[in-house]
């Protein structure tokens, strides 16, 4: 698919007004978006723009988080099961859990914060009232996965309410974001624009179930990390 095809889709979504969502929930944005553009991965390819797209949709006026991606590999200083034994909750349902956001900015609820010291090439997640080390993210890799997971995106918004229930969705604005800005992505954790989400919990069986730990931003922020948006719709 060729940019003036992608232009001419986008406009022929918007033509057909609000149309019923794909999926329940929170994801069902996306899936709708997918299916209405006819792929089956979430990227697009854009050969006249020299790549692959990250397709990502969003529900006009909100500013929820968004996933940019996950990244575990190396980070933890600790087993899965010590970090959620040691320094979790117990969740509703009788879980040992840890699912919680954690900024740069302040420590959270349960005494996480994220920092990284001036001159360190490190993202590090701390229990601030002990000072423990649980995770340390070399930010470099943290840039290169931002760089190659993002490097490309398809930004789309949408209207939406609901009929008899179901949720209905009018595609009506998009925007490429390219060149991605990897001086303002890392400016980012420090102002507490980026986050992270940790998501594991401890199985009856006594294994660890974990979800990635996925570095997050706010819908209406997302553009600010790319050098370059151009307004398809």
């Amino acid at each position: 698919m060729r940019l003036p095809e992608l232009r001419s889709l986008l406009r022929k979504l918007e033509g057909k007004g609000y149309i019923p969502s794909t999926r329940a929930g929170p994801t069902g944005i996306g899936h709708t978006l997918e299916r209405q553009l006819g792929i089956t991965e979430n990227n697009l390819p854009i050969p006249d723009l020299g790549g692959v797209f990250e397709v990502k949709a969003t529900r006009a006026h909100t500013n929820n988080l968004i996933t940019l991606f996950t990244l575990d590999r190396g980070a933890w200083q600790f087993t899965a099961k010590e970090i959620v034994e040691d320094w979790g909750y117990i969740d509703e349902n009788g879980r040992p859990s840890l699912f919680t956001t954690v900024s740069a900015l302040a420590e959270n609820s349960l005494g996480l914060q994220l920092s990284v010291p001036e001159g360190d090439s490190y993202l590090s997640l701390r229990y601030v009232p002990d000072d423990d080390l649980l995770g340390s993210w070399d930010m470099e890799q943290i840039v290169e996965t931002f760089e190659s997971k993002l490097g490309n995106m398809l930004f789309v918004h949408a209207d939406s309410q609901h009929d008899a229930g179901r949720e209905m969705f009018h595609f009506n604005r998009a925007h490429l974001l390219t060149r991605p800005d990897t001086t303002t992505f890392e400016e980012s954790f420090t102002k507490g624009v980026v986050t992270i989400d940790i998501r594991m919990y401890i199985r009856p069986n006594g294994t660890v179930r974990n979800h990635g730990t996925g570095f997050r931003i706010s819908e209406q922020d997302l553009p600010k990390l790319f050098r370059r948006v151009r307004r398809l719709l």
